[in-house]
């Protein structure tokens, strides 16, 4: 008798169990932001064989990103960072159903493009945004119509992969970052227990700054505001540890191999007799 999955997921039906995986088959998860973290945690579920994404992000790959994109390479610069991921989805992982928009993601733009009524359809809200105010706005979008959420918080600038944590975001710490969001969005009535999160306890190698005479590009980044002409220093390694941790929680939400109740950190940490 065939198996009612490709071969290819036989390892992962090991791993979380046929009934288990056919949930994470009928599931889907929504992915803003396409960066290096989120990049990561969309090639991680569509090998895990989620059954729907929905990637959003109106960035283009850029030179800079080729140091941390898991995908992309040279002649990819200028290509919008939806494409190349439901291009490669169309192609590895066929079976996932993908939708692309190149959107930005921000307060304004929220209902349209992540109206509660997709919910049932992408259970899991998957938050990549760098920008601390877009951020806390699909988070709190987010927790208030009832989706699981998710959550990077700063992976730039950080070296050692053995400070990543997982949990609650206001059990967060260190991170500069993190420590806005649980601001924001504690002032828009959101606390804990609502939102999960993936964050660093290494103290971040600071923002360089652009020198603007010898770079036109920094010129053209510094009129749209200060920060836009800081070089946030990265590697490869710890977005992508951010991002396979949060994919690493889609999935165990999506399968419910475990309680949906059991937070991230518990479920990352097994007890003595689960080692």
């Amino acid at each position: 008798m065939a198996a009612p999955f490709p071969p290819r997921f036989t390892r992962t039906v090991d791993l979380y169990g046929a009934a288990h995986f056919a949930c994470l088959r009928r599931g889907g998860a929504i992915v803003i932001g396409l960066g290096g973290v989120g990049a990561h945690c969309v090639v991680a579920l569509a090998r895990s064989g989620i059954g729907r994404l929905k990637l959003m992000d109106d960035d283009r790959i850029s030179v800079s990103s080729l140091n941390r994109h898991p995908l992309a390479a040279p002649e990819d610069v200028g290509r919008l960072k939806t494409e190349i991921l439901a291009a490669w989805i169309a192609r590895v992982c066929s079976d996932t159903e993908v939708e692309g928009v190149a959107a930005r993601v921000d307060a304004a733009s929220l209902a349209e493009l992540v109206p509660p009524a997709e919910r049932e359809l992408f259970p899991v809200l998957i938050d990549c945004i760098d920008g601390v105010e877009a951020k806390a706005a699909l988070l709190v979008h987010g927790a208030r119509h009832g989706w699981q959420v998710l959550s990077s918080m700063g992976a730039a600038g950080k070296r050692d992969g053995g400070l990543v944590r997982c949990g609650d975001l206001f059990d967060s710490r260190v991170c500069p970052l993190a420590r806005a969001v649980r601001q924001r969005v504690r002032r828009l009535g959101v606390g804990s227990g609502q939102i999960e999160a993936v964050w660093s306890e290494e103290t971040p190698v600071p923002p360089i700054q652009e020198p603007i005479a010898a770079n036109p590009a920094a010129a053209a980044a510094a009129a749209a505001g200060p920060a836009a002409s800081r070089r946030q220093p990265s590697n490869a390694m710890l977005p992508g540890i951010f991002g396979f941790a949060l994919a690493a929680r889609a999935v165990v939400l999506l399968t419910a191999a475990v309680s949906p109740s059991q937070r991230c950190d518990e479920a990352s940490h097994p007890g003595p007799d689960q080692g």
